[in-house]
């Protein structure tokens, strides 16, 4: 609250041009900057351990993750595409339906994938491990790959403990279970094993996606040219609010104002956490009718991985008690997640299609509202806006100012060693 007061404060004496925004607008640019640490998430409890950090940043890189040995995390999350990886669709072992998105920012996030089937970070690192488009991998190969390298075994077993005696011959070399396809040799292989050894692998591969998530929640924005134009405001510094791009300064007073893009996207991550339906119309690369969020709510129920599930660190948490109060009904066909906007700029093409190539498309899609949803239907605030191009250019421009100070280089590539 002292920070609103002092920053209405500071706007009424600043001039003609900060005296643009108004009080609720006000509100607003408190609430965007600067940028936060993430929450807390008690579902991993070495969500904030250093060395668990060091040995997720490991196997974030690591290819032996992957059923080949070709691909990992970086494979779609690639440090240099902002974490993602500049394509229309992911590609890995095969062609995923959807955009890859950043993980950058990932750990403000309540909801993850397009259609928010997983609630933390863990649960969704451990997803494209075992998806046959992606890393294509099974757990049980996980757990032989951290079990057969001898560096690696020793951190994973000084954060989690004794990794089971994988040597006995009753250890099948791949097996997960699929139980939509029963007659998969993956799910076979691990129907024969009994339950308390297919827990004891299943909790290997959890802790994999738990040191994964460690990593992932170092991999957050910097402060950015627009956090800098606040302080400044704040400071009732008009020198240092000069120094902040005119058509970025221009562009934010749309954000905030005519374009509405902040009815969504507000919170120092730049979203609300939500999901909805822009109204696209069907593209010839993806699969048709998707239900997106419709889906995501069933499939995150279903799941052992969910914040509730057996796995998690707090099954009766928080995080866990968002699930009970989730609603499920046609008004969700076709949501998508609305993505925070920091860093924006380096994780192009944009929606869960890739159907925008450039901010540019982004800005004039939702100023034009050109198309019909496939599926359900477009969100009622969606309003075409009437823009000029001179203030579609202004809004790019402050998309643009949320770029952060780079990450530290460490973060950016594998430690040599898994060992801290």
């Amino acid at each position: 609250m002292r920070r609103l007061l002092v920053l209405a404060a500071a706007l009424a004496a600043c001039g003609a041009e900060p005296a643009e925004f108004t009080d609720e607008q006000v509100f607003l640019l408190d609430r965007m900057s600067p940028p936060q640490a993430p929450p807390a998430n008690p579902t991993n409890a070495v969500a904030d351990d250093p060395d668990a950090a060091h040995l997720g940043r490991y196997l974030f890189f690591d290819t032996g993750l992957s059923g080949s040995g070709e691909f990992s995390c970086a494979t779609c999350h690639d440090p240099e595409q902002g974490f993602a990886d500049g394509a229309q669709l992911g590609e890995a072992a095969g062609i995923t339906g959807r955009h890859t998105p950043t993980v950058l920012n990932s750990a403000h996030s309540w909801f993850l994938f397009w259609d928010g089937r997983c609630d933390s970070q863990w649960c969704q690192a451990l997803g494209p491990i075992e998806a046959g488009g992606e890393m294509a991998g099974s757990r049980m190969e996980v757990a032989h790959h951290v079990a057969a390298d001898a560096e690696l075994s020793e951190a994973y077993e000084a954060l989690f403990g004794p990794l089971p005696d994988l040597d006995d011959a009753r250890w099948p070399a791949r097996a997960l279970p699929t139980p939509d396809d029963p007659a998969n040799p993956d799910h076979v292989a691990w129907t024969a094993l009994d339950e308390a050894d297919r827990d004891a692998v299943t909790q290997v591969f959890v802790n994999v996606g738990k040191a994964i998530a460690a990593y992932e929640r170092q991999v957050v924005s910097g402060r950015a040219p627009f956090d800098d134009f606040v302080d400044a405001v704040l400071a009732g510094d008009v020198a240092a609010q000069d120094a902040y791009a005119p058509e970025a300064r221009a562009g934010l007073g749309l954000f905030v104002g005519k374009a509405r893009c902040s009815l969504c996207h507000f919170d120092t991550a730049f979203t609300n956490h939500q999901f909805a339906n822009l109204g696209f119309e069907p593209r010839a690369w993806l699969e048709p009718l998707d239900a997106g969020r419709f889906g995501g709510i069933n499939a995150l129920r279903a799941s052992p991985f969910n914040a509730a599930g057996p796995w998690s660190d707090a099954p009766d948490g928080q995080r866990a008690g968002r699930i009970d109060v989730l609603s499920n009904g046609d008004n969700q066909l076709g949501q998508f997640k609305v993505g925070g906007l920091r860093d924006i700029a380096l994780s192009a093409p944009y929606m869960h299609g890739g159907q925008l190539e450039t901010l540019e498309d982004v800005v004039t899609y939702y100023n034009e509202l050109p198309e019909e949803p496939e599926v359900g239907h477009r969100e009622e605030e969606l309003i075409e806006l009437e823009l000029s191009d001179e203030e579609k250019g202004q809004l790019v421009a402050f998309l643009e100012s949320l770029t952060g100070e780079p990450l530290a280089a460490e973060l950016l590539g594998p430690p040599d060693s898994p060992l801290p």
